[in-house]
């Protein structure tokens, strides 16, 4: 490596580390500051699981699929694609924020425009833009270090390494399983825990949650941040529907997601 091709990469890592140094402390110092010895738990029993079920099969499965693996018969039409409410990725999230996404939409529950509703005991967190401290080769090389954590075959990538662990480790954990300290709090490592900031940060090392996103929404997403990637990019995400759907039906909807798939234990007729 050249030693201007050297001097651009400190200067790239410093940018990086000031810039996670200044994201956690704007968004992660309330919960780090005080983590919560009980974080919220996703089994809240409330809803009608009957009455979920009826509207889950009626608006929810032409996006997540009768069986909850994200391959309804509108699958196709959204990027990234519909969630998979099979994958373990599903037992970090809350059901406040299943819920509070599906009256509000996801993009107005990281805007908090949610009419004085607010998340219980978890911070809504959009992921941030990179786009000031990364170039775009760098991201586009940070993508396929990023997908051999997928796939098992790891890339030899210092340059993208180094990345990863300065700036996405603190939410998706070094080796990638969205274990980070932020969304982990004070819970132990290696055990089942809720995440404390909501949506979960993804867990790379998951095939079927990765299948959802290619590689231009990963562009996308760490360049411009999933805010700006939606509202000026013109990504999906998962619409209101509190317009249409009551309390009560919603909070159906999600019980019947908790035990039939993410729980995957469906009941018997």
């Amino acid at each position: 490596m050249s030693r201007n091709a050297l001097s651009r990469h400190a200067l790239t890592r410093m940018g990086i580390a000031a810039f996670a140094l200044g994201f956690l402390a704007a968004f992660s110092a309330p919960a780090l500051a005080a983590p919560s010895k009980h974080p919220p738990r996703a089994e809240l029993n409330k809803g009608d699981y009957e009455l979920g079920k009826e509207i889950y099969e009626e608006i929810c499965f032409s996006c997540h699929g009768n069986k909850g693996n994200g391959k309804g018969p509108s699958f196709r039409s959204s990027r990234p694609r519909p969630q998979v409410f099979t994958s373990s990725y599903m037992k970090r999230m809350t059901d406040d924020y299943m819920f509070i996404i599906v009256k509000f939409g996801k993009i107005n529950v990281l805007l908090d425009k949610t009419k004085g509703f607010k998340l219980k005991a978890a911070t809504p967190t959009a992921m941030p833009a990179f786009g000031e401290v990364l170039e775009d080769e760098q991201i586009r090389k940070l993508i396929k270090w990023e997908r051999g954590l997928t796939t098992g075959e790891k890339i030899k990538d210092e340059e993208s390494a180094e990345i990863f662990k300065d700036a996405c480790s603190q939410c998706h954990g070094l080796a990638g399983r969205g274990d980070g300290e932020r969304p982990r709090g004070s819970q132990p490592l290696g055990k089942p825990f809720v995440s404390e900031i909501q949506p979960p940060p993804m867990d790379y090392t998951l095939k079927e949650q990765m299948a959802r996103f290619d590689d231009e929404f990963l562009f996308t997403l760490i360049k411009y941040g999933r805010l700006e990637a939606t509202t000026v990019k013109n990504f999906d995400y998962m619409k209101a529907y509190g317009h249409v759907l009551s309390d009560d039906e919603i909070w159906g909807v999600v019980r019947y997601v908790r035990e039939t798939f993410i729980n995957g234990k469906p009941r018997k007729k």
